[in-house]
């Protein structure tokens, strides 16, 4: 089949929605750089106490979950902003630990005095409240309505995709357009 061919259709691509993927994109690999990273060992840590808590934070592992966590905060406050809808999105984002999350991100990027913020501390809640469940169904379903919503693969190259990283996706990406522009 010719590269034409499989040149992804964008006539109805809503700008805003391509927009807010960057920064779930951006959150979304920030994540995977977290779970790289982070081992049992290092988990271990932030349940001894302050000190543990802390030393987690001030890690590698424990920097990409803030930055994380963080940014899907920022993908909430886009999806909000720009009013859109999804009933599976909707319902995670009726949640209260959306509130929570909100108080984490302004703990990571607004100056805070305590060397271990408690805006941090009450997003984890209680082990039955299970945050974390909450969190990764949130990206799940972020990921589905952008793989949904913003450029479609052609079928060939969706199917060379599948388990690459984004880096890997974004150069695929790019060999196909620069065929479609030169044969165009």
């Amino acid at each position: 089949m010719e590269p034409h061919a499989e040149a992804p259709d964008v006539s109805n691509l809503n700008p805003d929605v391509v927009t807010l993927y960057r920064y779930f994109a951006t959150a979304a690999h920030m994540r995977s750089l977290y779970r790289k990273e982070v081992s049992p060992e290092w988990l271990e840590l932030a349940h001894d106490g302050v000190v543990g808590f802390m030393q987690f934070f001030f890690s590698t592992p424990g920097l990409y979950l803030m930055y994380s966590y963080s940014g899907i905060y920022l993908v909430i406050e886009g999806w909000r902003e720009l009013e859109l809808r999804d009933p599976k999105i909707d319902a995670l984002t009726a949640s209260p630990f959306v509130d929570r999350l909100r108080r984490f991100r302004n703990a990571t990027f607004h100056y805070q005095r305590d060397l271990l913020s408690p805006k941090h501390l009450e997003f984890f809640g209680t082990d039955d409240e299970r945050t974390e469940v909450w969190l990764n169904d949130l990206y799940t379903e972020f990921a589905r309505f952008f793989r949904e919503n913003t450029i479609p693969l052609p079928p060939a190259l969706s199917e060379a995709c599948k388990g690459q990283s984004h880096l890997d996706v974004a150069r695929a990406m790019q060999r196909v357009f620069r065929k479609e522009q030169s044969v165009g």
